[in-house]
């Protein structure tokens, strides 16, 4: 795919063989950890251990309260004061129990990230594209929030759950590349795509999924009052996603996954991650707490999914 070297039918197959009885999660941590062992896991700890390690030392250094962006900003480049916290107001937090969510959800997309990253053979551009996310993400989602809430209030938001949205954008667009490389994973799948070439996935497919979240963040009900329901902005979003979805049918066909002979493990893996992604949309876009900043999750999202796109274009 990107030159990383992985290969889905040698270094990527973890679970091989045992495509016989039902998923287990048993099966699911051992492929992830055949996947881990592949190779020296020097960037699975990367993005598992420093950015953990930087929010929790930031929460312990005395000051950093004074870090969090003010709602009261005129705009994120209105001094080097605001540049400064729109940027570092991402790795604030405002009590232990945010920090702790936080860093749990960021597990848990790492978890699930870096393994479909495996098999799509995107580990060198995983590590990039959080790279970008961490340089992006901030000015991205303090920009949003400014637009949307300054000089309404000044109240003071911070949080690092719009790099973790964009994290969940990632996992969305992987997801569908992952699978796109399954086609060649197994003598049976090869068989079946001779007979039918329309077995397997197109990665674009991840598009409908990105526009389709997005219009259902607009669409439903709120748990904040100041993101109401929209829905004219939600139906151009569906608008977009039918639209996206008769293209690829025309052009590629529908997504089909019967044929693919995936193992058990490989399939628990793609439930597991496309369930992350389902309760991560709805927990920061649709049902979100008060006090959530969804604006700063909408940006995060986006950007999170326009990233690895990028990718997916320049793959072809």
């Amino acid at each position: 795919m990107d030159g990383d070297g992985a290969r889905t039918g040698e270094d990527a197959r973890p679970g091989e063989g045992s495509a016989s009885g039902p998923p287990t999660v048993r099966g699911l941590w051992t492929s992830v950890v055949a996947a881990v062992r592949s190779r020296p896991p020097t960037d699975l700890f990367l993005l598992a251990v420093p950015l953990p390690t930087l929010l929790v030392a930031v929460s312990l250094i005395p000051g950093t309260d004074a870090w969090r962006l003010s709602l009261a900003t005129g705009g994120v480049f209105e001094s080097r004061w605001a540049l400064w916290t729109a940027f570092a107001s991402s790795f604030v937090h405002a009590s232990p129990a945010h920090l702790l969510d936080n860093l749990v959800n960021y597990w848990l997309l790492v978890a699930v990230a870096y393994p479909l990253s495996v098999v799509a053979g995107w580990r060198r551009r995983l590590l990039g594209t959080a790279a970008v996310y961490l340089a992006v993400v901030p000015l991205a989602s303090s920009w949003a929030t400014i637009v949307a809430l300054g000089g309404l209030t000044n109240a003071p938001t911070a949080g690092f759950s719009d790099v973790n949205s964009a994290l969940l954008g990632y996992v969305v667009v992987v997801w569908f590349v992952a699978l796109a490389t399954e086609g060649g994973a197994s003598d049976a799948s090869r068989r079946d795509a001779d007979a039918d070439p329309t077995v397997g996935v197109d990665a674009r497919w991840s598009v409908v999924v990105a526009f389709g979240s997005l219009a259902l963040a607009y669409l439903a009900p709120s748990g904040v009052g100041y993101f109401p329901s929209l829905p004219a902005v939600g139906a151009l979003f569906a608008l977009c996603a039918a639209l996206v979805a008769a293209g690829l049918y025309a052009g590629v066909g529908r997504p089909r996954v019967v044929g693919l002979g995936l193992s058990s493990e490989r399939e628990l893996l793609y439930v597991t991650a496309a369930s992350v992604a389902a309760a991560g949309v709805i927990g920061s876009l649709v049902v979100v707490p008060f006090g959530s900043n969804v604006f700063a999750h909408l940006a995060g999202y986006v950007v999170g999914v326009a990233v690895p796109l990028v990718g997916v274009v320049l793959d072809g």
